[in-house]
């Protein structure tokens, strides 16, 4: 992905060289006459470099460099002055303001172009650490197999939407699901057909749900769990009978099954009504329905009381 670039510069002849520099090197300009109209730009772009003159009308280099570091709050990019003074002092004001580099004016299109180059590669190099640092979270939260958030995100998610159900006074829903004698299913099949039984059953969850802020994970082996916020009773139950209906359309064979030919789902779910939303409770119920859902015969959802 090539840099994005920021000139501000209110001469328009220098801001039209810089800009056609920057191009001529394959990054993209994002030119601006003032410090002011740079402080817009940067909100409206991705900006990886900034370019600035620091002598113009109105705020100053120095000052756009101030505010420009303010919007980013901690997401750092180079900053590289132009100047026709090139004191001592001048250059430490510079530096303090949040500069990182000095281009003597009249502008020598090969010393910019080379510092451009430089700025560029650590512009390249920290787009490289924030994708890397996106993939680790990614998989920090998601399920090696099935891509779908793990218990961490699941715990994560579900004190959120405790948090919003109480300040909103909404319900709050949740389905603890677990795929029936899922070892029998192992050990007749193999675990490379568990895995991929655990894989077909995550599709069906995700394509069980309508609603965007409906949530669904691994909560461990073969049990998942699924949020559903602002959800009654009866609309839970809805949720249900679409999975054990889109499970049941999908027909895994499960010859070692005591209730079925195929593989099937039990279902615990529990309801905190408005204003009582506690998730430890909302979560410890779920898991007793589930278990009243297997001691009633499996393949089957209960509501907690």
């Amino acid at each position: 992905m090539s840099a994005t670039i920021l000139v501000v510069d209110d001469s328009a002849s220098m801001r039209s060289m810089i800009t056609s520099l920057v191009e001529s090197l394959g990054y993209r300009a994002v030119p601006a006459g003032s410090g002011e109209q740079a402080c817009e730009l940067f909100v409206e772009n991705n900006i990886d470099i900034a370019v600035l003159d620091v002598t113009m009308e109105g705020i100053d280099g120095f000052e756009t460099c101030r505010r420009l570091r303010a919007i980013a709050q901690d997401g750092w990019f180079p900053v590289i002055y132009l100047s026709a003074t090139n004191s001592t002092e001048y250059i430490v004001e510079g530096l303090d303001a949040g500069g990182d580099a000095y281009v003597a004016k009249p502008v020598n299109p090969r010393v910019l172009e080379a510092i451009l180059k430089a700025m560029g590669r650590i512009a390249d190099m920290k787009m490289a650490l924030n994708r890397a640092n996106e993939q680790l979270q990614h998989y920090a939260t998601h399920d090696g197999l099935t891509k779908i958030p793990n218990r961490r995100a699941f715990d994560d998610t579900l004190r959120r939407h405790e948090l919003q159900a109480r300040r909103e006074n909404t319900d709050l829903a949740l389905l603890l699901i677990d795929l029936d004698y899922f070892k029998t299913y192992n050990d007749h099949y193999g675990h490379v057909a568990g895995d991929s039984c655990l894989v077909q059953f995550a599709e069906v969850l995700a394509n069980s749900l309508l609603r965007p802020i409906d949530f669904v994970a691994r909560y461990g082996g073969e049990e998942f769990v699924v949020i559903l916020p602002k959800t009654s009773g009866e609309g839970a139950a809805e949720v249900a009978e679409r999975i054990q209906r889109n499970l049941e359309i999908l027909a895994i064979a499960h010859e070692k099954s005591q209730v079925s030919s195929r593989v099937t789902a039990s279902i615990g779910i529990a309801i905190s009504p408005s204003g009582e939303v506690m998730a430890d409770l909302l979560l410890e119920r779920a898991d007793q329905a589930l278990y009243q859902a297997k001691n009633d015969g499996r393949n089957r959802f209960v509501v907690a009381d």
